[in-house]
């Protein structure tokens, strides 16, 4: 299986990484921050979409959101390039209803897979990703073992557009406890109390969470300020899903309104 990809971010980088070590011809687009760590790992490069498509057996993308994403497969053409038989990957946070749009606007006889995915650059490095898959299942078998090159957890949750709703909804979740955790510490040195040595206890306690563990490592203020700019994208995501899907946020309405404060 050769493979296309575009988005080389952090994770896309070590994504590419994890498929070269996994023995996978990789071509890339050649423009990310790990251009020259991809290039050490041995792969081809292409700088036209279309083309990139088109002598791809599946083609990845992971770029930041939709809008770069519809440039990219509307604009540039590299959707009506692809060959019947190929797979798309969507490895973007966003709507639902453009997973499905796109599958619309696929030529005959591609797949494409809404594949979100959990986890930090250390998982995806480790090859220890969770990931979340909207589409056929015969699709996803295709594609299962470049997927497990880079993540262990693979479900198959449903229809496209439906491993988006769940990723937005675990961003959600994840929104709501930063938040939280936050302001807890705040309370704490408040009273008087370190910081680092509340998120330090709690987290060996029934309080314990992901978003307490950052904390314990870092500055809350300096995490939560670098954490904005993608938790506000995601919860915008989130809300936006919602509508999408008839869903009701009405219990995370102090947190989205936390993180999409101007």
């Amino acid at each position: 299986m050769h493979i296309g990809f575009v988005g080389l971010g952090q994770i896309g980088t070590e994504m590419v990484k994890r498929l070269r070590a996994g023995g996978f011809p990789v071509t890339i687009y050649p423009r990310g921050s790990g251009l020259a760590e991809a290039r050490a790992a041995g792969v081809a490069e292409c700088a036209d979409y279309a083309r990139l498509a088109a002598q791809s057996d599946a083609l990845i993308l992971i770029v930041f959101n939709d809008e770069q994403m519809r440039d990219i497969l509307f604009g540039q053409g590299a959707l009506a390039a692809m060959r019947p038989g190929t797979v798309l990957t969507i490895h973007v946070t966003g709507s639902p209803a453009l997973r499905r749009e796109i599958q619309e606007k696929a030529p005959d006889g591609v797949d494409v897979l809404d594949t979100t995915f959990s986890g930090s650059v250390p998982a995806t490095r480790n090859g220890t990703l969770t990931l979340m898959v909207g589409g056929t299942e015969a699709a996803l078998e295709r594609m299962r073992p470049a997927y497990e090159s880079y993540a262990t957890n693979i479900f198959h949750v449903g229809e496209l557009g439906d491993a988006q709703v769940l990723k937005l909804l675990n961003n959600l979740v994840l929104a709501a406890n930063m938040m939280n955790a936050a302001e807890l510490l705040k309370v704490g040195e408040s009273y008087g109390l370190n910081p680092r040595t509340v998120a330090k206890v709690l987290q060996t306690c029934s309080g314990a969470s992901l978003a307490l563990g950052i904390f314990e490592r870092r500055d809350a203020a300096d995490a939560m300020e670098n954490a904005r700019k993608y938790m506000s994208k995601d919860v915008e995501e989130a809300v936006m899903a919602a509508k999408d899907a008839r869903l009701d946020l009405g219990a995370f309405g102090q947190t989205i309104d936390y993180w999409l404060a101007k």
